[in-house]
């Protein structure tokens, strides 16, 4: 419906739908009945009229369908926006457990709103950009390519399971408190909970290993690293990075990064990646670096020289980071790989 609606939004009888049924255009919707068509059609019509549904304030999860889609053992039928591949050969085995190349992919971006002094993850009260129900909302379209990594959830959850209880885990977790509690302004809520969008520390270990992994690849790919972007899906039995080009010049697709995911290239650079996150030119103030009180900053061994980003590039503005958490740093703390 979404593809095809320019033409579709006419169609406001079957008949009409009857006498454009074998045009050229309409041959994808020959795998269901008219009526079906037809029936897709007026709810379609009804959703564009109707306007979003439910709480304005509250934040679709828009990640849940991602990941359903890229981890999903049958990629869908390519198209101009998005065609994902998959390579047969084995790559990094008992490490990765998914390679997905996205030879194409969309990304867009819609201002829906704004908020002030309190920002996302809190019910904060979103400010409409218009007086009046507006029927449109500036947005920006970008399309380009990427790499699509899934941890294998085995490792992950012997790892978890080390890495619960641990010093570290808990000194990020005080930290985030503190970050909180010293950053909200009290205006909305009296049931305020210091740990609420506490992101746990397997995004910390995905979100350390991405930035390690753009950092690796910005060198090889030919595209800066302030042209990559991330996509880390740490929920409930998910596990993974996307890695891919969003800049407004990377119109289609170069192929620099997509190349990167053969078995040959990628091996390689995540062996470099995680050999130079060993070592820090800023060792040992970087590796030493742990968010105790009354510190409120949300990364440890972290810094610009090692794993820090552009802001463009990253998705939580270089925090949540700690190289421990992937590699054996000092010995508070067992990494997600042992080498």
């Amino acid at each position: 419906m979404e593809q095809l609606w320019g033409d579709l939004q006419n169609v406001r009888e079957p008949v009409v739908l009857d006498f454009a049924w074998t045009m050229p255009a309409f041959q994808a919707l020959h795998e269901w009945s008219k009526e079906e068509v037809f029936e897709a059609i007026v709810q379609h019509r009804k959703t564009l009229e109707s306007g979003p549904e439910g709480d304005e304030a509250a934040y679709p999860d828009l990640r849940t369908p991602e990941w359903e889609v890229l981890s999903s053992p049958a990629p869908p039928e390519p198209t101009d926006d998005f065609t994902l591949r998959r390579d047969q050969g084995e790559c990094l085995a008992g490490f990765l457990a998914d390679v997905a190349q996205a030879e194409r992919l969309r990304e867009v971006r819609a201002l829906t709103g704004f908020t002030r002094l309190d920002a996302p993850p809190d019910l904060v009260t979103r400010a409409p950009l218009a007086l009046d129900r507006s029927t449109w909302v500036p947005a920006s379209e970008v399309r380009g390519e990427g790499i699509f990594l899934r941890i294998d959830l085995a490792l992950m959850a012997i790892w978890e399971a080390r890495a619960r209880d641990s010093k570290v885990v808990r000194e990020h977790m005080e930290a985030f408190k503190r970050f909180r509690t010293n950053r909200y302004s009290e205006r909305l809520r009296t049931d305020f909970d210091p740990l609420y969008g506490w992101p746990e520390a397997r995004y910390i270990a995905l979100h350390t290993l991405s930035h390690l992994l753009i950092r690796t690849i910005a060198l090889e790919c030919g595209y800066s690293s302030a042209s990559l972007s991330e996509r880390i899906y740490s929920g409930l039995d998910q596990g993974g990075i996307l890695i891919y080009t969003a800049v407004p010049d990377a119109e289609g697709t170069l192929g620099g990064l997509v190349s990167l995911a053969e078995p040959g290239p990628l091996t390689r650079i995540v062996q470099r990646a995680l050999h130079d996150a060993l070592r820090c030119s800023s060792d040992p103030l970087c590796a030493e670096r742990l968010p105790e009180a009354p510190a409120d900053f949300s990364h440890g061994a972290a810094c610009h020289a090692c794993l820090f980003v552009s802001e463009t590039t990253c998705e939580r503005g270089n925090r949540f980071l700690d190289r421990r958490f992937i590699v054996p740093v000092d010995d508070r703390f067992p990494p997600l790989t042992p080498s």
